[in-house]
């Protein structure tokens, strides 16, 4: 005999009196079937609508120091490639297997000129011309109707980057306001993910993790990190891209601001992870340059500069490098570690690579969003609009219609240390954090677009910040 209810249970529906049956404790059975992934913004293989959005950009593939005297096979928008520097210096970016009949090409060797294959000795320039069929009689035109698949390369600064999408819409390579910066040195590093490459982005935009994940669980960052920060979410740049501003109370005297900047796709630009020293500080750049690389739909890549040098103070430049990065709680630790260790101690490797699983993609319905997630509604709100079409600024431009070369990409990351005192009233004082956080970030956005000379931009900066730090010291 069924008793009322039990069909409704046993289907999975709603009790017959109409209660909610997830609203309630222990309703695990009501939430064992997962809602449909997110597939829009996270495939990223040829033909998506977000792995075409990823082709129309350069981006890196591999440091310059795994370029050896063999072929480096690698993966990148689910697409397997050989990346190779023949001996003029020359980068190329090939399709795996050999046009001629399919040879793998990790074999093939490097040349003075391009890539011969192993097979039957076919040569291949950078670009993908066939240079020579050996096997062919001196009068065979056939290499003059085919061309090896190929991507344009080039080294950046000790990255190899590629664009692989469609050549008239090809851009200009990137060019960063840091580049200019006097006396910056940059020290490329990759830190791998066993996850789909919007878990990772997402995770720049996101400061309440730094709180718990990086201090108050696994102290990575320094103590100021602990503080929950009064956060600001803004849009930069027409949508292509976003920033948050966190002020924090470190004591009666002293607040600091800290915005960090990501540009679409992947960009994020980060501030120090360290101690900042004392109070004031009225301007201090990004140290890192970071772009999550979708490998396929449930990998990815961070690669990456450490800027250091003058201005860039802290931390061990020395250690970046394939796979490694001098931020803590960035890399795969189970060679170091026991997995009871690392339960006890995880870190965005860990927190990446498990959300819904891991390799899987990502359940974004089955989530409950709150105030703190801000940044995360907005990033994933501006990749639909820009796969909507409604951010054209958010597409690169082609390099045909910027004859005169590439624009600058102003980064607007930093951190301030300024001495303001402390309000009597909590609420009163966390909105004054709020207030300060944006008026010192639009000054440094504003001193940032109107000038190219990046030592000059320091030191307008530095004096507008401090006349801001006067202002809010008047206003105690």
């Amino acid at each position: 005999m069924e008793r009322s209810g039990d069909r409704a249970i046993f289907n999975q529906e709603s009790p017959p009196d109409g209660r909610n049956p997830i609203s309630e404790p222990y309703s695990g059975y009501f939430q064992r079937e997962p809602l449909p992934p997110e597939r829009t913004l996270t495939e990223v293989g040829p033909g998506t609508p977000m792995g075409e959005y990823f082709r129309r950009f350069w981006h890196p593939v591999c440091l310059a120091d795994e370029l050896r005297d063999v072929p480096k096979p690698i993966r990148i928008l689910g697409e397997n490639l050989i990346v190779f520097r023949d001996k003029s210096g020359q980068v190329g970016v090939f399709h795996p297997f050999c046009c001629h009949r399919g040879a793998s090409l990790e074999f093939a060797i490097i040349s003075d000129r391009g890539l011969r294959c192993a097979y039957h000795g076919w040569l291949f320039d950078v670009d993908g011309t066939v240079l020579e069929t050996p096997g062919e009689p001196p009068d065979s035109t056939l290499k003059e109707n085919l061309f090896q698949g190929a991507y344009p390369a080039h080294d950046i600064k000790g990255l190899i980057h590629a664009y692989l999408g469609p050549p008239d819409l090809r851009p200009h390579l990137p060019h960063y306001d840091m580049f200019d910066v006097p006396g910056a040195q940059f020290a490329p590093f990759s830190t791998p993910f066993p996850n789909n490459w919007l878990q990772s982005h997402e995770n720049n935009i996101d400061p309440v993790h730094a709180v718990f994940l990086h201090q108050r669980i696994t102290e990575q960052f320094v103590k100021p990190f602990s503080v929950l920060p009064t956060l600001v979410w803004e849009l930069s740049n027409e949508g292509e891209g976003l920033f948050y501003t966190a002020g924090r109370r470190l004591d009666a005297d002293t607040v600091w601001i800290r915005t960090l900047q990501v540009l679409v796709p992947g960009g994020s630009f980060v501030p120090s992870t360290w101690g900042l020293g004392e109070a004031p500080l009225y301007y201090q750049r990004a140290l890192y340059m970071r772009f999550t690389v979708p490998v396929d739909d449930e990998h990815n890549i961070v690669y990456g500069w450490r800027v250091h040098g003058e201005g860039f103070p802290g931390g061990f430049p020395e250690q970046n490098g394939p796979g490694r990065v001098d931020m803590d709680g960035q890399v795969n630790r189970d060679d170091q570690l026991s997995f009871a260790e690392i339960q006890r101690t995880p870190d965005d490797y860990q927190m990446q690579g498990t959300l819904w699983g891991g390799t899987t993609l990502p359940v974004h319905k089955s989530e409950h969003l709150g105030t703190s997630d801000i940044g995360v509604a907005l990033m994933r709100q501006t990749f639909r609009n820009i796969l909507d079409g409604t951010v054209p600024e958010a597409w690169p431009t082609p390099a045909r219609e910027e004859p005169e070369g590439p624009k600058t990409r102003n980064i607007y990351s930093f951190d301030a240390l300024v001495k303001i005192k402390e309000l009597s009233e909590t609420e009163a004082d966390r909105k004054m954090m709020g207030e300060l956080g944006k008026d010192m970030t639009q000054a440094v956005m504003e001193i940032a677009d109107r000038t190219n000379d990046q030592s000059k931009r320091d030191q307008l900066t530095r004096a507008r910040l401090k006349e801001i730090e006067a202002r809010y010291q008047a206003a105690d």
